[in-house]
């Protein structure tokens, strides 16, 4: 099968994570496995990401079950995608009887020439009660990953630098959210400037009123997580989770303040803070004001 016969299947397994008008992290992680499967590259995962970000339109939905369902022409790639498929509902949930028959339509209807809005929307329910069935329900060891990650981290550098934080572990976690996200920007062109670094301890000041050791301590924690990597998706569905709508905002025009903080403001730096702000689900409207207040300071 074509990478382009697969990048279609792929677009409609993301449109049916996002039915309940979210994608939670258990079904990002059930994405991310036919990812591995079909051996993605960079260039087409980053495809993929406008997908996992936000949903698209109805009609952009319909169009894509129908190329799936014309693309996937020849008896091989028809094997190859019920192959994945039953791989995906075998590794969540031994299969019933009633998701093997979904299963053996879902063939039948694949062998079809034709189909109908109601196919259309059988193919939805079958994904829906088969792959993303059991990603509804929580998993604390996948949802939790980067909270777990940067609390082992804050202790693990608390007691080799016997620095004490007598923060709640809810409230590290949110400093741990928003400040990787400040730091990411610092890191977008792979450099951290002195001044995005000093920009970067300012803001977490101002807006948690850290100082000190702790202020250092959380600074390199975020910094870290930043510049190793993190689950992004992951990050701001937390953040949309626990974050205010003022609280997103004010992250917004942090992340401004680190990007002019040399000077300038990168294409990059723009369109990383775009991304983030869309995924917070901040208006675009908001984003150009503060772009340009920003962009204002250092004309």
């Amino acid at each position: 099968m074509s990478q382009f016969k697969k990048m279609i299947f792929l677009k409609v397994l993301t449109t049916v994570a996002w039915a309940d008008g979210e994608v939670s992290q258990a079904e990002l992680n059930i994405l991310k496995s036919f990812y591995r499967k079909f051996n993605l590259e960079k260039h087409e995962l980053d495809e993929l990401k406008p997908y996992l970000l936000s949903p698209v339109s109805k009609k952009e939905k319909d169009a894509l079950y129908r190329q799936m369902v014309a693309e996937l022409s020849s008896p091989q790639e028809k094997k190859e995608i019920m192959g994945a498929l039953e791989t995906m509902v075998e590794a969540h949930k031994r299969m019933k009887s009633d998701e093997r028959e979904l299963v053996d339509q879902f063939s039948e209807w694949l062998k079809k020439s034709s189909h109908t809005k109601r196919s259309l929307g059988r193919i939805r329910n079958f994904l829906q009660r088969t792959i993303f069935k059991h990603a509804r329900d929580p998993d604390p060891d996948m949802e939790k990953y980067f909270k777990r990650h940067v609390l082992k981290k804050i202790e693990l550098k608390s007691s080799h630098s016997q620095v004490s934080t007598n923060l709640p572990e809810e409230r590290l976690y949110f400093i741990c959210l928003v400040g990787t996200l400040m730091a990411a920007i610092a890191h977008v062109d792979d450099h951290f400037d002195p001044a995005e670094k000093k920009a970067l301890k300012r803001c977490l000041t101002d807006q948690f009123s850290l100082k000190g050791k702790e202020l250092t301590l959380l600074f390199e924690v975020v910094e870290e997580q930043a510049r190793q990597g993190f689950d992004f998706h992951e990050v701001v569905t937390e953040l949309n989770r626990i974050a205010s709508y003022n609280d997103r905002t004010h992250l917004m025009e942090c992340l401004f303040e680190i990007a002019i903080a040399d000077g300038e403001m990168a294409h990059g730096e723009a369109e990383e803070i775009r991304r983030i702000t869309k995924a917070l689900r901040i208006p675009h409207k908001i984003f150009i004001e503060y772009k340009v207040r920003a962009l204002d300071k250092i004309r």
